[in-house]
């Protein structure tokens, strides 16, 4: 309607900028609840061009209501661009102009969130991690403008929490410690904010446990492995998405089989086989739902993972037979993925093949 309303004005190079605002927020509104990811670029890709010409045909900001305004139209603006996947560039400057004319705290909140939303962009492109700790700082400072009654306080939590959870992973081991307890630190506190029953508990679930696991990796406590495992589970449990439950449970069973190899209980490999099996079961329900091939890809993927996982269990239970079944089963699904896609993590293809050729 808004389009239609818009096409037939008298004079196209004379519209209100109220009418391209209004438009290019219902696409980047549609853009937020659209599954196909093609479809999804082009809505935000539309929004942003509307938003563009909606600033440059509205007046020039003189009041704190009309400063207001615009910061409000620039960060529609950013959230459209992040969503394209750039320019980068135009995010960051846009970014920039919002938080020299802001002041409303909330606004400026609002803008830092979009700032290391756009520094995280530019690592993704990059892999410099100069821009991960420019991303930190500004998630730091959002967290620091925000009111911790605020709903979106836990979310910011959250993002600033994976941020620092990254940054520790790339330090060497013996200089992570204190990235990593600042993460850990974060990532408590976005547990204890995030209500009972959210959709987005599962998520943060993991993250902290992830976190906890790379302490433990580090140090060797075993209270940190004791944790991590209870909230994988409680991960699993709570996780609506099959793909998010997959990547829990595989935590899981990884958690559990870090456990027996600590304190050399069998009976810890037990319930990793069928942490493993739950997690090949709920990617293959994850594949099975699959709206894009990029997350029918991830699935297969966790599946062959996953299935590699139960091989090493039962390897590691001297049970070649079930170990070989396990093994074969992970290289039908790498078999299923393009020889060009890249593993996200391990094992991988080639680790798997390997297994069954010393196993043969």
């Amino acid at each position: 309607m808004l389009e239609a309303f818009a096409d037939a004005w008298p004079d196209r190079g004379d519209r209100p900028s109220q009418l391209l605002l209004a438009h290019g927020r219902t696409l980047l509104r549609l853009s937020e609840v659209t599954a196909d990811p093609v479809q999804v670029r082009l809505y935000a890709e539309q929004s942003a061009r509307s938003l563009r010409r909606g600033l440059e045909a509205g007046p020039a900001p003189e009041t704190n209501e009309s400063v207001r305004d615009r910061v409000r139209v620039l960060i529609d603006l950013v959230d459209a661009l992040l969503s394209a996947g750039g320019p980068l560039d135009e995010a960051q400057a846009r970014t920039d102009e919002a938080l020299g004319r802001v002041r409303e705290q909330g606004q400026r909140a609002a803008l830092l969130v979009r700032a290391g939303r756009v520094a995280v962009a530019r690592y993704a492109e990059s892999g410099e991690p100069p821009e991960l700790h420019g991303a930190a700082d500004r998630f730091a400072q959002a967290a620091h403008w925000m009111s911790r009654d605020a709903p979106a306080h836990a979310d910011v939590l959250a993002e600033w929490g994976g941020v620092l959870l990254r940054l520790a992973t790339l330090e060497p081991a013996d200089r992570r410690q204190g990235q990593l307890s600042r993460a850990i630190r974060v990532l408590r506190d976005c547990r204890m904010e995030t209500p009972a029953g959210s959709r987005r508990v599962a998520h943060r679930l993991l993250l902290l446990g992830q976190a906890l696991m790379v302490r433990y990796q580090a140090r060797g406590d075993r209270v940190d492995l004791r944790e991590a495992e209870h909230l994988f589970g409680l991960a699993a449990a709570d996780a609506e998405d099959p793909l998010l439950a997959a990547r829990c449970r595989l935590e899981l069973g990884q958690a559990q089989f870090e456990a027996f190899q600590s304190l050399g209980r069998a009976a810890r490999l037990d319930v990793a086989v069928e942490a493993f099996r739950a997690a090949a079961e709920s990617a293959r329900r994850a594949e099975e739902e699959a709206e894009t091939e990029r997350r029918r890809q991830e699935a297969v993927e966790l599946a062959a993972q996953a299935h590699h996982w139960r091989g090493m269990s039962f390897e590691a239970a001297v049970r070649p037979r079930a170990a070989r079944e396990a093994y074969a089963a992970a290289r039908a699904q790498w078999d299923r993925l393009p020889d060009d896609r890249l593993a996200t993590g391990e094992p991988t293809a080639r680790q798997t093949a390997q297994r069954l050729a010393d196993l043969e």
